[in-house]
């Protein structure tokens, strides 16, 4: 399958892009080419980035700003998955041996998740570099990272428990373990994957930099200082999913509703937010265990500096 020495990366200015990025160009491994939108404010990245502006709806554009490249990584965002449908045509037709769409979440293969409507624009995504993967065999794979729930001391931490403001929605009793995972650990993933290519190729890899539960924050807030003026409140994922496919159905396509299926995805138990069997070890994902969440919760108790 050879070497990857052409990376470029899409959506490189966002929270996920710009620690791919940074680590990518830190192995010194990798001559990176970020795409940008055509028209749009040029972003500072470091001097030895290359930057292309694309078109993203023209497949044309995006073939030909990816001649040359050995892989492609997607980091776009949430609202913006179906765009992909372009870059992954563009990347078949260009000779692009390895291209990672943003998939970054739980585990689209789980049958439960498949039916969930938010996540079936990413489905359709790795469907369809599925596809070209088997007409192009010699020539072009994929593979998808499957983290779960992110973590960080900022909305994303929230998200699940927020420390700071001493308050969550607790969901099925609050002992399901799911993972979760740094964007620093995600990057570096990106970084395994392309240097490790025949074991990833057309899969999905699973990682993890800590399986937690939201006791366990709140535990871990309690033991550094949080001990009270705590607002908790508790749920069922299986009602918040009932009551999000309703509400969805109707045209209700909120954040709110969004949210309610998410927390279903990585929270509800055998929904695909933990992952028994993990690649960390080939990625080179050390983790950051008890300690490591226990530094992250500290942060996001106080956040003044990240706010």
């Amino acid at each position: 399958m050879g070497t990857i020495k052409n990376v470029a990366v899409v959506g490189a200015a966002g929270k996920i892009g710009r620690p791919i990025v940074a680590r990518l160009l830190a192995t010194q491994l990798f001559t990176i080419t970020v795409l940008t939108r055509d028209g749009s404010k040029q972003l500072a990245f470091p001097e030895e980035v290359i930057v292309k502006e694309v078109d993203y709806d023209s497949v044309s554009s995006l073939e030909t700003a990816l001649q040359g490249q050995d892989a492609v990584v997607s980091a776009m965002a949430f609202e913006a998955i179906d765009k992909q449908k372009s870059l992954v045509d563009a990347a078949a037709k260009a000779g692009v041996k390895r291209i990672i769409p943003s998939e970054y979440g739980n585990d689209t293969l789980n049958p439960k998740l498949a039916t969930v409507p938010i996540y079936q624009p990413k489905i359709a995504i790795r469907e369809l570099c599925e596809q070209k993967a088997a007409e192009n065999p010699n020539n072009f794979s994929w593979t998808t990272i499957q983290n779960a729930s992110f973590l960080a001391p900022d909305w994303t931490l929230d998200f699940v428990v927020d420390v700071k403001e001493r308050k969550a929605d607790i969901k099925d009793g609050g002992d399901v373990l799911f993972c979760a995972t740094t964007y620093e650990d995600i990057a570096q993933t990106v970084a395994g994957i392309l240097t490790h290519l025949e074991e990833t190729a057309n899969r999905p890899v699973r990682i993890s930099s800590v399986n937690t539960t939201q006791n366990e924050i709140i535990a871990l807030a309690k033991e550094l200082g949080a001990t009270e003026g705590w607002n908790l409140t508790y749920s069922n994922t299986g009602d918040l999913e009932a009551e999000a496919r309703k509400r969805w159905a109707a045209g209700d396509h909120s954040d709110e509703v969004i949210a309610m299926f998410i927390n279903r995805a990585f929270i509800g138990e055998g929904w695909g937010g933990y992952f028994p069997v993990l690649d960390n070890e080939l990625l080179g994902i050390k983790g950051i265990g008890k300690s490591g969440l226990r530094d992250i919760v500290r942060l996001a108790m106080d956040r003044n500096s990240l706010d």
